[in-house]
């Protein structure tokens, strides 16, 4: 593919898509700035948008939706989404695109499932699950993809080694509930909301090679999409376009 210079320039391709998904590192302050970007340009193109981030976890959408209402100050909506025991990451590589969400009123949906499940699928598989959880689990989930399986194995030996994961069966599983997770609360949010686009924001790793949450939102809505990873290998099929990125220095919280 032809280099391109600047995400303006890739705007008016990002368009012709109903869901557009920014990878990220999560701790690089950099990719969360081109994330703000791409958001704000396709707000000021006057699309209607809504943003979907893997960072929340479905059962507090109330507590987001609270606070960019304004009903709850930020502290209040950190500590009831349980933030910092759930995400951990420094909220401060996120505050500025949420920032603008709520100035502009558009949308955050809370795409993620509840850590505890994929953590006890990963440990005991999703067939060992109590029916209380079960019931969670997404009705449509797609086991299929050889590649998604094959790179999920080279996670699985770095993991094992540090986290006690003794089958690759169920840590393939927990991987798999999590994407399509995600891609089913997308999906629901679109249902709804036929009006809108979605940017989602996520790791490289759940939108690199399309197999994880894009394929399994476009088997359930046949609608375009682009993929935009960031500081990835370039190599065929990875996404649509890779950024590049330069390293950004944030302002960091007090430890």
């Amino acid at each position: 593919p032809d280099a391109i210079e600047t995400i303006a320039d890739i705007i008016p391709r990002l368009t012709v898509s109903r869901v557009i998904y920014v990878g990220e590192t999560h701790d690089q302050f950099a990719h969360h700035m081109n994330q703000l970007k791409v958001i704000r340009k396709i707000h000021d193109a006057g699309y209607k948008l809504a943003v979907g981030m893997e960072m929340f976890q479905k059962p507090y959408q109330q507590v987001v939706d609270d606070y960019l209402a304004g009903q709850i100050d930020e502290i209040n909506f950190l500590k009831k989404t349980e933030y910092f025991s759930r995400w951990r990451y420094d909220y401060n590589l996120y505050k500025p695109i949420i920032d603008y969400l709520k100035k502009q009123r558009i949308p955050l949906v809370a795409l993620n499932i509840q850590g505890d499940l994929t953590r006890k699928v990963a440990r005991e598989g999703m067939y060992n699950l109590p029916g209380k959880q079960k019931r969670q689990l997404p009705s449509d989930m797609n086991f299929s993809n050889e590649t998604y399986r094959k790179d999920l194995n080279q996670v699985f030996v770095v993991h094992n080694k540090q986290e006690d994961l003794q089958d690759f069966n169920y840590f393939f599983q927990a991987q798999m509930v999590w994407d399509e997770v995600m891609a089913e609360s997308a999906h629901r949010f679109l249902a709804d909301h036929p009006e809108h686009k979605m940017v989602i924001l996520a790791g490289n790793g759940h939108v690199r090679y399309k197999y994880g949450i894009p394929d399994r939102l476009y088997r359930r809505n046949h609608e375009p999409f682009t993929v935009i990873v960031q500081d990835e290998e370039i190599e065929d099929g990875v996404a649509h376009y890779v950024l590049l990125t330069t390293k950004l220095a944030g302002k960091e919280s007090p430890k």
